[in-house]
C-alpha cells in the first residue's frame, strides 16, 4: 500500500489468496483489507487460496497454519468462525477484462474446463479432502495444484495425497479454450527467489508478494501491476519490517525525509543479484527443511520400509544395495526425490555398494520433548511393562502354539507364526507393536525367530521396569545369586529344573533347595527366609514365573533389551505423531471455545476415536491397547485436576531420524504479507 498507493476507484488491488496462517498479524491485514473492501467495493477483491480453510487454520504455526491460534488469542473462537464463514464466500478464481486467468493454486487435472463450469461451483464449503467427482477436483485443483515443465498432468506427492502437478500444454488447451490470454497464480515461492516466474511459454506466472518468506526464505516479493490497455509490469520488492514501516510514517508525518527500506525494479529491469553466500545459505536452509520432513516420512512409514528391505534381504543380514535403498526409499514414502544426492545425507555406503538398512531404521526414533513437563515420567516403562505382562500373563498358551508351529522341535519358527500364535492367543497387543516386537527378536541365517532367547531377552527388560522395589542390600544379593543360578541358561529352563514338583510354581522350600545347591558362603537361613519374603510378592506362599523374573535380574550385556523398549515405545509415539492432526480435530470437538484444555474422559474419547479409526480403515487394531490407553492418559494428566491440555500434548512428540551428521536446525518465522497479491491500476 506504500509503495503502490491506497486502493481507490483509480487504483484496483486483487489480492490472491492466503493472507491466513504463518504469521502474527492475518486478522489485522484481513481487517484493513475489508476496511477497503467496504469503501471501495468494486475496486478490492480477495481471492480464496488453500490457507483459507479451516482444516489449515486449526494447524499449529509449526504445521503450516496458526490462524485459529492468532484469533483465538485475540478474540474468541466465534470470531473464527465468522472468518472461516468469510472465507467461504471468497472466489475461487477472478477473470480480469476477459484476458487473465487468476487463481491462487492453478489449473485442473480435468480437461475441458470452462470459466462457466467455475462459476457455477458449489465453493460455499470447505476444501475438499476428496478429488473423485469433478465438482471436488476442480475447486481443490484451484487451491493446490502447481505448474511442471512436462506434458499432462502428475502426482505432487510433496505436497499431500490429492495435490497434482500441470504441465504446459494443460496450460495451452485452458487458455484456448477460453479465449484468455494469460493465467497468473501463487502458492508457492519460485526457486529462483525472485517474486516472480515465467513458466509455460510466458503463459502462466506464478507471483509471490511475501518477500523473506516465513522471516528466513530471503526471496523477494512481487506485485504484477496491469495499466488501462491491459499490458502490465511486475514490480520486485523486499518489504522492510512492521518496525520500519512504522518509523517510516512517523517520519513522514513530521515531515522528515525516510529512507526507503525496499527495494524495486520493473520485470525488464535487472533481476534482484543474490550473492553466493545468500545463495549458500537459502539451499542449506532449503536441504534442512526437506530432512526435518523426511524425518516425519520415514517414521510414518517405517513399517512399510522394514517390510520392503527384509524381503529382499532373505538371508537377514541387515544390508541392501544402495540402489535397492534408493527404490525401497521412494516406494515406501511415495516421494518422488533427488534420492541419490539424499543418500549421501542419511546412510554410509560400504566399500561393497551396500547400505545397512538396520542401523539406519534404528536411528529412526520419535520421542517426547525434552522440556514436556505434560507426562509424567515413566509412562514409556509402563507401556512396557503392560505389554510383557501381556506376553507373560499367556505364557502357556503362547508355548503350546509355539509347539504346533515347531514340528520339528528345532526351537525356531517364522515371523508370521510368532505373529499368528500371539493374535490367536488373544493376547492385547496392537500389530504395530507386535511389528515392532519381531523386529527386536533374534533371527538365524534363515530369517527365522529364536524365541527362547526372545524369552530372556525381554524378561530381563521387564525386570528392568517392574515395580517391585527392594532394599540395595537384597537386590544386590538377588543379582548375585540370578548370575549363578542362570548363568548362560534360559530361565524357563532354570524356572522348570527349580519347579521339582511339577507344579508351575516354586515353593518355599525349592527356593532354598535351589539355594542350598548355589553353596553361597556367609548366607544363613535368616538371610534367605528374608530374600523370600522380599521376591514372594504376593505373599500367597510360591513364585509365579512373572515373580520369579522379577526377582533374578541378570545383566543383559547385549543392550537389546533397550532395543525392544525403543521399538515398542516408538511405534506409539510415531501413531501419535501420525495421527495429530486427526486428534486435533477430535479433542478441538470436545472444546468448542477453543481453550486448548478439555476434560480426561473427553481425552480418552479422542484416543479410542483414533483406534477405532485405526481399525476401521486398516481392518486391525489401533497403536494402544486399552490398558495402555488407560496408562497414558494418566500419565498426561500430571497435576490430577481432570484438564488436560492437549495442544501441549499433541506437540510433545517430536519425530527424529538422528542424521550421518549435524542436526537440521529450528525453522519457524512469520511474515507480515499476503501471499501472491498484485495490483489493477485503472479501469
Amino acid at each position: 500500500l506504500k509503495q503502490n498507493g491506497e486502493p481507490s476507484p483509480e487504483n484496483g488491488y486483487l489480492l490472491n489468496g492466503d493472507i491466513a496462517d504463518r504469521g502474527e498479524n492475518a486478522v489485522e491485514i484481513l481487517v484493513i483489507t475489508l476496511m477497503y473492501k467496504q469503501l471501495y467495493p468494486a475496486n478490492v477483491s480477495i481471492n480464496r487460496g488453500n490457507h483459507e480453510n479451516i482444516e489449515m487454520n486449526r494447524r499449529g504455526a509449526d504445521h503450516g497454519g496458526g490462524f485459529f491460534d492468532e484469533v483465538k488469542s485475540k478474540y474468541d473462537a466465534n470470531v473464527f468462525m465468522m472468518f472461516s464463514q468469510l472465507f467461504e464466500v471468497l472466489p475461487i478464481a477472478t477473470v480480469v477484462q476477459k484476458k487473465v486467468f487468476v487463481v491462487h493454486g492453478g489449473l485442473f487435472r480435468r480437461d475441458s474446463v470452462l470459466v462457466q463450469h467455475l462459476r457455477t461451483l458449489n465453493r460455499r464449503r470447505q476444501c475438499p479432502t476428496s478429488t473423485d467427482t469433478i465438482e471436488d477436483s476442480l475447486l481443490f485443483d484451484c487451491m493446490w495444484s502447481d505448474p511442471w515443465d512436462f506434458h499432462g498432468v502428475a502426482k505432487a506427492a510433496h505436497r499431500g495425497q490429492n495435490c497434482i502437478r500441470f504441465g504446459p500444454d494443460v496450460t495451452r488447451r485452458f487458455l484456448g479454450n477460453n479465449s484468455l490470454s494469460l493465467c497468473i497464480r501463487s502458492h508457492e515461492v519460485p526457486q529462483s527467489l525472485r517474486g516472480f516466474e515465467d513458466r509455460h511459454d510466458g503463459r502462466l506466472i506464478t507471483v509471490f508478494t511475501a518477500s523473506n518468506y516465513c522471516g528466513q526464505t530471503g526471496n523477494f516479493g512481487a506485485v504484477v501491476i496491469f495499466h488501462s490497455d491491459m499490458s502490465y509490469t511486475v514490480e520486485e520488492h523486499m518489504a522492510p519490517t512492521l518496525d520500519d514501516l512504522v518509523d517510516e510514517y512517523t517520519a513522514e508525518s513530521e515531515g522528515r525525509q525516510s529512507q526507503t527500506a525496499g527495494v524495486s525494479s520493473s520485470a525488464d529491469a535487472p533481476a534482484p543479484q543474490h550473492t553466493a553466500a545468500h545463495m549458500e545459505k537459502h539451499k542449506e536452509k532449503m536441504e534442512d527443511d526437506l530432512l526435518s520432513k523426511l524425518d516425519k516420512k520415514i517414521l510414518m512409514h517405517k513399517d512399510d520400509l522394514w517390510w520392503y528391505w527384509e524381503h529382499v534381504d532373505p538371508d537377514g543380514t541387515g544390508k541392501v544395495s544402495a540402489a535397492v535403498w534408493r527404490h525401497g526409499m521412494a516406494s515406501a514414502l511415495q516421494l518422488d526425490l533427488p534420492w541419490f544426492n539424499l543418500q549421501k545425507s542419511l546412510v554410509q555406503v560400504d566399500k561393497d555398494g551396500n547400505v545397512n538398512y538396520k542401523e539406519f531404521l534404528d536411528r529412526c526414533k520419535p520421542k517426547m520433548e525434552e522440556d514436556s513437563k505434560l507426562v509424567e515420567s515413566g509412562w514409556d516403562q509402563k507401556i512396557i511393562k503392560n505389554v510383557y505382562e501381556s506376553l507373560l500373563s499367556a505364557d502357556m498358551n503362547l508355548k503350546e502354539l509355539m509347539a504346533l508351529f515347531d514340528q520339528d522341535g528345532d526351537g525356531v519358527v517364522t515371523p508370521q507364526e510368532f505373529k499368528h500364535a500371539i493374535m490367536t492367543a488373544n493376547i492385547q497387543i496392537p500389530e504395530t507393536q507386535i511389528n515392532a516386537l519381531l523386529r527386536a527378536i533374534d533371527r538365524d541365517s534363515s530369517g527365522k525367530l529364536k524365541v527362547s532367547a526372545f524369552l530372556d531377552r525381554f524378561q530381563v527388560v521387564y525386570s528392568r521396569v517392574s515395580q517391585v522395589k527392594l532394599s540395595p542390600e537384597t537386590e544386590a544379593a538377588l543379582k548375585m545369586i540370578g548370575k549363578e543360578l542362570i548363568g548362560s541358561k534360559t530361565r524357563v529352563d532354570v524356572f522348570k529344573a527349580i519347579d521339582t514338583n511339577g507344579d508351575g510354581f516354586v515353593d518355599e522350600q525349592e527356593f532354598y533347595q535351589s539355594l542350598g545347591k548355589l553353596k553361597l558362603d556367609g548366607m544363613s537361613m535368616s538371610d534367605k527366609k528374608q530374600l523370600w519374603s522380599a521376591v514372594d510378592v504376593n505373599h500367597d506362599g510360591h513364585l509365579n514365573y512373572l515373580e520369579f523374573c522379577a526377582a533374578f535380574q541378570v545383566v543383559d550385556m547385549s543392550d537389546e533389551s533397550h532395543k525392544v523398549m525403543d521399538e515398542i515405545v516408538g511405534s506409539i509415539l510415531v501413531a501419535l505423531q501420525q495421527n495429530s492432526m486427526s486428534l486435533a480435530f477430535a479433542f478441538r470437538y470436545f472444546d468448542p471455545q477453543g481453550e486448548g484444555r478439555v476434560k480426561t474422559e473427553d481425552f480418552k474419547a479422542g484416543l479410542r476415536a483414533l483406534n477405532a479409526s485405526a481399525q476401521t480403515a486398516q481392518g486391525r487394531g489401533g497403536p494402544l491397547s486399552d490398558d495402555q490407553l488407560e496408562l497414558l492418559v494418566n500419565h498426561v494428566d500430571s497435576d490430577h485436576d481432570g484438564n488436560i491440555d492437549y495442544q501441549e500434548f499433541l506437540s510433545a512428540f517430536t519425530p527424529k531420524v538422528e542424521p550421518k551428521g549435524s542436526s537440521a536446525n529450528s525453522r519457524r518465522g512469520s511474515f507480515n504479507a499476503s501471499k501472491g497479491s498484485f495490483r489493477l491500476a485503472g479501469k
